[in-house]
């Protein structure tokens, strides 16, 4: 087409295609909208009642009150870390420590964990802390330790050859302590069977690394029968739940409860003290816990929520007496309420 031929069209005709403003549909274009508040419950509603109890919940769920027994613990783990480090190659020393759900066993090994390996450089491992597969087999024991060593491939293999490859990654890593804490499996069996203690005698027997068993008290009897793994183990450690007619432990209660107090307003989680430290509650919540760091913690959670629930930003008295009856008693930690009866 000439240039003469396009000046004599009408000037509508005249622009190009690419030119052409985009055809409108018969609806209208719809506004950007302001998505900064989107999702935000109403305020009110139990949407916006369950934000606010699971922000609180989650606050208490994060909550670490250091107990100076887990301190011993500590001092545990680098005894028999420090004694491997000097014995390598060597057949190494291992330890247990069985006791009741809740005691804060997995709690003071991820602290543990997290202080020494704050220094590893890149690829290095020097604590690995496991969670025991509820199969309780071999297999299951070096595919977890392969996987929490970076290997890509866990899976594959022979339990031969991810045992020979389980001690490379360990000594490649530089690790100086395995900790193979046993997941709760519900009921009385543990998963410490034959297979698993029989591949820790292999480890400790293959001069690389020390190794920390964690577990409830059914595994107890299993390690009594096996004499052979007991002679390579230090003493047994305890992490029992605190007595009150100790008078160690009483302090290590009251100056927990009031460490609690004090993290629960300092966190943000609530607006004051519930007052834990008070007298007519220390010898109450003991009782009701069992003295085990894990049901008061399990309590208070449950306080906090009751609370939250009701629209409150503090505990009362009675949010923990309530607590009890659902959570201590639900759960038949207890058969009754000492808040209620004490």
């Amino acid at each position: 087409m000439t240039d003469s031929n396009i000046a004599n069209k009408p000037e509508a005709q005249r622009v190009s295609a690419t030119d052409q403003a985009p055809r409108r549909s018969g609806r209208k274009e719809p506004k950007a909208r302001d998505r900064r508040d989107a999702g935000a419950p109403r305020p009110g509603s139990l949407a916006e009642r369950s934000a606010r109890v699971g922000f609180a919940v989650a606050g208490v769920r994060r909550l670490r009150v250091p107990e100076p027994r887990q301190l011993g613990i500590h001092a545990e783990f680098d005894e028999i870390r420090l004694t491997g480090l000097e014995m390598k190659g060597m057949p190494m020393l291992g330890m247990t420590l069985f006791e009741v759900t809740g005691a804060g066993k997995t709690t003071t090994a991820e602290e543990y964990a997290k202080r020494i390996n704050a220094d590893d450089e890149d690829g290095q491992v020097s604590i690995l802390h496991i969670r025991l597969d509820n199969s309780g087999t071999a297999r299951s024991l070096y595919v977890e330790m392969l996987a929490g060593l970076g290997d890509g491939f866990a899976l594959n293999g022979t339990e031969h050859s991810l045992r020979r490859r389980t001690l490379e990654a360990l000594e490649e890593a530089e690790t100086e302590l395995v900790i193979i804490d046993e997941s709760h499996h519900g009921g009385r069996r543990s998963g410490f069977g034959g297979e698993v203690t029989s591949s820790v005698k292999l480890l400790l027997d293959g001069g690389v690394v020390p190794v920390a068993l964690l577990g409830t008290e059914a595994a107890v009897p299993i390690f009594g029968k096996d004499l052979e793994l007991s002679g390579r183990l230090t003493a047994p450690c305890n992490l029992n739940g605190l007595r009150w007619h100790d008078g160690y432990e009483r302090e290590i209660w009251q100056g927990l409860l009031a460490t609690l107090d004090t993290r629960l307003v300092a966190d943000g989680i609530l607006a004051r003290k519930i007052g834990l430290d008070d007298p007519a509650l220390e010898r109450p919540l003991i009782d009701a816990t069992n003295g085990v760091i894990g049901q008061l913690m399990g309590t208070i959670r449950t306080a906090v929520r009751h609370a939250v629930r009701e629209g409150r930003d503090h505990v009362t008295h009675d949010d923990l007496r309530i607590a009890v009856d659902m959570w201590n008693v639900g759960h038949r930690f207890i058969s009754h309420n000492p808040l209620r009866h004490g």
